[in-house]
Formats: structure tokens, C-alpha cells, sequence
């Protein structure tokens, strides 16, 4: 007798399909919310911002113009976050979405007056640190 007989007459059920067992889970219990939505969906597909482009440690503040729009929940989220300066890394992890989702999503908002970006202006050029490397040969 195997897993799939009926127990009480050892014959194999009927149709050949055993019948639902309550304490193994199936492939509906896997996604428990019922919620999952897949990055390219919220970004429309793309990969990329079209014309921002967003480090992992730039600072995004909300302006404070967004009372009067309808928001993609995710850009609703980022803009309650961001009433102080955080991280798009921070905006990722407390929104539970990917770091190149929140770039977009973050680009986006941007670029309607949204929010503002604050990046960190790069503090060695290539030029200086040769010149640094230079200078220590010299010692």
C-alpha cells in the first residue's frame, strides 16, 4: 500500500488523485500576502532612469508639493520616508524593494519636483590622485 491508497480499502483513489492532505502546504500557501509584485512592474519595465542617475549614498528629501497628487503606493512611501535626508540604500531597505528600484522610483520623484537629491560631490578626480602618487615618489 503506498501514500496514495485510501487507507481504509488500500485500493488507489479514485481518478488516480489523492485526495488534499491539511498538513502538507501547497503552492497557494508559498505567497502568504497574496501581494507579490515583481520590480519590473513597479518600474515599468525598466532598468534604468532615463535621465537620472542615482548613487546608493545620495540623499533624497521630500519638497513638500506632493499633497495634492496620486502616487504609486511605492513613491507614496519613499515620500513619507524622506522627510528628512536618507540614503536611497535606506529608502531601498525600509521599503523592501530592490536598491535599482529605488533609484528609479527615486529618479522619478526628482524629476516631477518631488523630492530633492543631494549628491556627494566626488573629492578626489583622477587628475589629483595622480598627482598625489607622483608627489609621493618624490619623497
Amino acid at each position: 500500500m503506498s501514500a496514495w491508497d485510501d487507507p481504509t480499502t488500500g485500493a488507489p483513489p479514485p481518478g488516480g488523485v489523492a485526495p488534499a492532505d491539511p498538513d502538507v502546504a501547497t503552492v497557494e500557501d508559498d505567497d502568504e500576502d497574496g501581494e507579490l509584485v515583481r520590480p519590473f512592474v513597479i518600474t515599468g519595465g525598466r532598468t534604468r532612469h532615463a535621465s537620472v542617475h542615482l548613487r546608493v549614498e545620495a540623499l533624497v528629501v521630500a519638497t513638500g508639493s506632493a499633497h495634492d497628487r496620486q502616487l504609486q503606493f511605492e513613491h507614496a512611501q519613499i515620500i513619507g520616508m524622506c522627510n528628512s535626508p536618507i540614503s536611497v540604500a535606506e529608502v531601498a531597505a525600509r521599503v523592501g524593494i530592490p536598491l535599482g528600484v529605488a533609484q528609479i522610483l527615486a529618479g522619478d520623484l526628482a524629476e516631477a519636483g518631488l523630492v530633492q537629491i543631494h549628491e556627494a560631490r566626488q573629492a578626489a578626480t583622477p587628475a589629483l590622485l595622480l598627482r598625489m602618487i607622483d608627489a609621493v615618489r618624490a619623497l
